[in-house]
């Protein structure tokens, strides 16, 4: 009875928030080009998801010491999914040399750094990646 109970709970859609993309986009126009998206998943997120998410979060945040590879990290401090503080646990916790790794706070910005923010603070994340690779190519 408790594994039906626990199947349909994961199914219903009664998550608080619905609009998470507003919290992931910062610019206006281009949350309008993916709000157009006729296959973008417009309802509220299930329960199953959330509680995939959250135990995917706790795993990878108690594995962070294993880290040993080289990575790029980059997070807005105006993210409205993900707390930037996880990024810079991930930065401190893992195991990865310190001139292997490298994590980029960007003031302001949201959760899609890329193609949510306005192009110019798009471009200079994306410059900011190229030259991290640039530079981590010379050191490996």
């Amino acid at each position: 009875m408790y594994g039906l109970l626990f199947g349909l709970a994961d199914s219903w859609a009664v998550m608080p928030d619905s609009r998470l993309v507003t919290k992931a986009v910062k610019d206006k126009e281009k949350l309008k080009i993916l709000a157009s998206n006729p296959k973008q998943y417009a309802g509220k997120p299930r329960v199953g998801t959330m509680r995939e998410v959250v135990g995917v979060t706790d795993y990878v945040q108690k594995n962070f010491e294993k880290v040993k590879v080289p990575f790029y990290t980059a997070h807005g401090t105006s993210d409205g999914l993900a707390c930037h503080s996880g990024s810079e646990m991930l930065y401190k916790k893992s195991e990865t040399a310190k001139e292997y790794k490298c994590l980029k706070l960007y003031e302001g910005m949201y959760h899609s750094l890329v193609n949510g923010e306005p192009d110019e603070a798009a471009d200079l994340v994306l410059a900011d990646m190229k030259a991290w690779i640039d530079d981590i190519i010379q050191v490996v």
